[in-house]
């Protein structure tokens, strides 16, 4: 039934706001609990302290799932993808990663509406021209992470001329490349009319996540949204 490794709940614990709202000292000491249970006992959670610590990990990577699976992003420019998530834990740096990494020649912009932040990732080349006072920014790898409580059209501001006149984005800024309407052709492409089942649609669709503010394509079947359905 458990099958998450204690490495994993040692990576996720720490992202859980539960755990950040603790102290440091208590922080510290939750680490410790955690690295001095036997690895059977944490992962079968046969005591208090494991399940507790199983359950918190399991909560962040449950969201971390959730924002992968359904978060929607837009494209600016031919070469940004924004996009909205509402993150409880702290998953910011997991979910632009993830969508890097489908998406190497783009960057990548987040908007978390709880934290009231903007958070990016972007070639590593882009480090210097983005290394302004209100915005902080770390080099990881081949590229560069960071976050800013300026608003996004802000961001976008900063971000597109840098993309217009940067080699790196050459091949992707072609003008008379539409990239909303091609996903659209292939979405109309692959739709096929026959195959319509209105009951698995429901199914499919927790309840939970109907009411998610976030979900508008995943609450669309077809034209219709899941409220119409409802309804009718």
């Amino acid at each position: 039934m458990f099958n998450m490794r204690k490495s994993k709940i040692c990576f996720m614990v720490p992202r859980n706001h539960e755990y950040l709202n603790y102290s440091l000292k208590d922080q510290k000491k939750i680490l410790n609990e955690i690295e001095d249970l036997p690895q059977a006992v944490l992962e079968s959670n046969v005591t208090s302290n494991a399940k507790r610590y199983y359950r918190m990990a399991r909560a962040v990577s449950r969201e971390i799932h959730y924002h992968k699976m359904f978060t929607r992003l837009k494209i600016e420019g031919n070469a940004v993808l924004s996009g909205t998530i509402q993150p409880e834990h702290e998953i910011e740096d997991i979910i632009l990663k993830f969508f890097y990494h489908r998406f190497p020649k783009f960057i990548i912009i987040l908007k978390s509406t709880r934290k009231k932040r903007n958070y990016f990732i972007a070639p590593k080349e882009l480090k210097e021209s983005v290394n302004k006072k209100e915005i902080s920014v770390k080099i990881e790898r081949d590229y560069i992470v960071g976050n800013t409580t300026i608003n996004l059209e802000t961001l976008l501001s900063i971000f597109l001329p840098l993309v217009e006149s940067n080699l790196l984005f050459k091949e992707i800024l072609d003008t008379d490349l539409d990239l909303n309407r091609l996903f659209k052709e292939f979405y109309d492409s692959q739709y096929i009319d026959s195959r319509e089942n209105y009951t698995l649609f429901f199914q499919n669709m927790p309840k939970k996540y109907q009411k998610k503010k976030d979900m508008v394509v995943e609450k669309t079947f077809r034209t219709k949204t899941l409220d119409k359905f409802l309804n009718e």
